[in-house]
C-alpha cells in the first residue's frame, strides 16, 4: 500500500489565467500594429506614393504648408434621374460637396454646394452654375471652379454614380431617419416616382434615392442639399457599425464600379479613420451661405465674399485670402444675429430681385438621425408607428 504511494506523481497546482497580463500584452499588441500602421503609412507617402496635383486658386494657396495639412475631397454626384439633362452624354454633377479631413486632429467638415450656386467657371465667359463645370470640362474643371469660389486646394475628388448609392445602402441593409415632411412628386418622363411619408422611416437603397434627389418643395434644391447632410450622418453611422465590418468586401467591389476617384487606398484609410472617429452626428456640416437670387432671367443660389468666409471659419476649415471679405466675420456675428444678417444682395454681383426665401437648416429634432442595427430589410420605406406603453 505505502508502495503504492509512493509511485503516485505528484500533482501540480493549476496556473490561473493572469487577465491582467493577458488585457496589457492585447494592448501593447494594439498600439505595436498601430506604430506599424502609422509608419507604414508614413513612409508609402513620403516615398513611394504617386504625387496627385494639388487644385488651388493660386501658387500661394497650392504650397501653403498649413492648408494642405488637411485632406480636402471634391464628392461630385451624377446621373440623377431627375435632372434636366437626365438623357444627355455630358451630364451636370447633381450634388456637390467638399470633405476636408484633418487627419492629424481627427476632425472632419462637410460644406455642400447647391448645385445653382452663381460661379466663375475658368474659361467661360460671365457666371454660370456650379454645376455645369462638369460638363464643361470634367473632373479637373470642376475642382479648378470650386477651388477658386472657396480659396482651398483640392487634393482629391470621388465622382459617384446614382446607382452605385442605392447599392451601398441595400449592402449595409438600409438607413433609419426622421423624414421632415411628405415627399409626393411623378415625372413619367424621367420614370421617377417619389412618395414618402413624414416621420421616422426605415429606407431602403431605392427609396433613400428618392429622399436625396427630392426637390420639390418650397425650398427646392436648397431643402435637397440638407437633406443630403442628414442622410450622409446617418450613413455613416451605419457604414462603421461593426456589425457592417464583414460586408465590407462587397462594398469595395461595388464602390470600385460605380465611384471613380483618384484617392489612394491608404489615403481612404486615413480620411475613413477620421470619419469613424468623428463622422456621424458628430461630424461638423454647413451648407455654403447663400439667398435665392434671379439675375438675367435666370435662378441662382447668391453667396458673397462674407458668405464664403463665414461658412469656412464656422467649419474651421483652413482657407487662403478671400478677396473683399471681412476675415473677424465670425466674430462680428457674435449674439442676437446669424448668418441670415448677411444674406442681402451683393451690389457688385449686378441687378437682381430680392430673395426669394433664406434657407434654415432643420430643428434639431429633424436633424437628429436615428441610427441604429437596421431591422430586416423590407422593399421601399416602412412607417414606424410609436405606441405608448
Amino acid at each position: 500500500m505505502s508502495d503504492q504511494i509512493q509511485n503516485k506523481s505528484p500533482r501540480h497546482p493549476k496556473r490561473r489565467l493572469r487577465w491582467g497580463r493577458l488585457i496589457g500584452f492585447l494592448v501593447a499588441l494594439v498600439i505595436v500594429l498601430g506604430a506599424m500602421l502609422a509608419a507604414g503609412t508614413w513612409v508609402y507617402h513620403r516615398y513611394f506614393a504617386p504625387k496627385v496635383p494639388v487644385v488651388a486658386a493660386n501658387d500661394e494657396i497650392g504650397n501653403d504648408e498649413l492648408l494642405n495639412k488637411r485632406i480636402n475631397v471634391l464628392i461630385m454626384g451624377i446621373d440623377d434621374g431627375d435632372s434636366e439633362d437626365f438623357d444627355k452624354p455630358a451630364k451636370r454633377t447633381d450634388a456637390m460637396m467638399v470633405a476636408s479631413f484633418d487627419p492629424e486632429n481627427n476632425k472632419v467638415a462637410l460644406v455642400s454646394l447647391p448645385r445653382d450656386t452663381r460661379v466663375e467657371i475658368p474659361g467661360e465667359s460671365g457666371h454660370d452654375k456650379v454645376n455645369a463645370a462638369y460638363a464643361y470640362g470634367g473632373v479637373k474643371l470642376a475642382e479648378k471652379t470650386v477651388a477658386n469660389l472657396l480659396k482651398i486646394p483640392i487634393h482629391y475628388y470621388i465622382v459617384a454614380n446614382w446607382q452605385g448609392f442605392i447599392d451601398i445602402v441595400d449592402i449595409l441593409g438600409g438607413v433609419d431617419l426622421y423624414v421632415e415632411h411628405n415627399m409626393n412628386y411623378e415625372d413619367p418622363y424621367a420614370n421617377l416616382e417619389i412618395h414618402i411619408k413624414q416621420g421616422y422611416q426605415h429606407l431602403d437603397g431605392k427609396e433613400a434615392g428618392k429622399y436625396v434627389r427630392f426637390r420639390h418643395d418650397e425650398l427646392g434644391d436648397i431643402g435637397r442639399v440638407q437633406r443630403q447632410q442628414k442622410f450622409l450622418k446617418a450613413l455613416a453611422g451605419e457604414f462603421f457599425n461593426i456589425g457592417n465590418v464583414v460586408k465590407f468586401p462587397v462594398l469595395l467591389n461595388t464602390i470600385s464600379k460605380y465611384v471613380d476617384t483618384d484617392m489612394d487606398a491608404l489615403t481612404m484609410i486615413r480620411a475613413a479613420n477620421s470619419f469613424k472617429l468623428f463622422g456621424g452626428e458628430r461630424m461638423r456640416s454647413e451648407m455654403l451661405y447663400g439667398n435665392f437670387r434671379t439675375i438675367g432671367g435666370i435662378s441662382y443660389w447668391a453667396t458673397s465674399p462674407n458668405m464664403i468666409q463665414l461658412t469656412l471659419d464656422k467649419l474651421e476649415i483652413p482657407h487662403g485670402v478671400i478677396p473683399g471679405a471681412d476675415k473677424d466675420i465670425l466674430q462680428k456675428i457674435g449674439p442676437g444675429k446669424t448668418w441670415e444678417d448677411l444674406a442681402t444682395p451683393d451690389p457688385n454681383e449686378g441687378a437682381g430681385e430680392a430673395p426669394a426665401a433664406v434657407a434654415k437648416p432643420p430643428s434639431k429634432k429633424q436633424e437628429k438621425a436615428v441610427v441604429k442595427k437596421a431591422p430586416a430589410k423590407t422593399s421601399g420605406a416602412t412607417t414606424k408607428n410609436k405606441t405608448k406603453n
